[in-house]
């Protein structure tokens, strides 16, 4: 589910539990040990937010973003001193997507190349996920900062790659915000018309019904670029 994620490699990663966080400079490394403590939450209902594939827009999203903010503690290397919060985050997103019709589809991988959503829009369930690897801030997260209602397109306002931010007050400064991974799967519902067709000279009226289509879009999948993720298709 692209949203405009922009994906980096992650400098740190952060181990669920008893939770160690080792991350490492250039000039100097530092390990801080801190509990899984309750984390900053922010739940977010999006509305019409525009859906990124292979070729472009393809489809309009809404759902709904849980975030998770986790801190982890108060870094003690100097080279933090400016940004010494020290966070790993989550977003959760489950809601629905419709189609763009005429649009390239979001798979444009192999054989896919090229194709067009066909004229009937379909529409299904999305659900998926994103994590923070370590980051630093200049100040601590809080509650009741992130939006509760976004409406259009506001993914350029409102980036994905950097959503854990807005969990932050103005003014925060950020070290090495960047998703580690994601993975997002969206089914598009049969879709089912008649049509009038000639049979043997004659128009007869039939059934047409365009079976469930998957997509699967993942970091570890070229984001849903290759010919074995499926595809959502449209509707004839």
């Amino acid at each position: 589910m692209k949203f405009s994620i922009i994906l980096k490699g992650a400098a740190a990663a952060a181990a669920v539990g008893g939770l160690a966080v080792t991350t490492a400079g250039a000039a100097s490394a530092s390990t801080t040990t801190a509990r899984q403590a309750k984390p900053v939450e922010a739940i977010t209902r999006i509305v019409n937010r525009t859906d990124g594939g292979g070729g472009g827009p393809w489809a309009y999203d809404s759902f709904t973003r849980d975030l998770k903010v986790f801190y982890l503690g108060k870094s003690a290397d100097p080279a933090e001193a400016a940004t010494p919060y020290m966070y790993y985050a989550t977003i959760t997103d489950t809601g629905t997507f419709r189609d763009r019709p005429g649009a390239l589809t979001p798979n444009q991988g192999g054989h896919y190349a090229g194709e067009n959503l066909r004229p009937g829009q379909v529409t299904g369930p999305i659900s998926g996920f994103g994590q923070w690897a370590v980051f630093y801030a200049s100040a601590k997260a809080h509650n009741g900062l992130a939006p509760s209602v976004l409406k259009g397109q506001v993914n350029s306002a409102y980036p994905s790659s950097t959503w854990p931010e807005l969990a932050f007050p103005a003014g925060t400064t950020f070290a090495g915000v960047s998703e580690s991974s994601y993975g997002y799967d969206y089914q598009a519902v049969p879709f089912t018309k008649y049509v009038v067709r000639t049979v043997n000279g004659k128009h007869v009226i039939v059934k047409v019904t365009d079976y469930r289509q998957h997509w699967s879009d993942t970091s570890l999948n070229g984001d849903g670029q290759l010919p074995g993720d499926g595809n959502i298709l449209g509707a004839r």
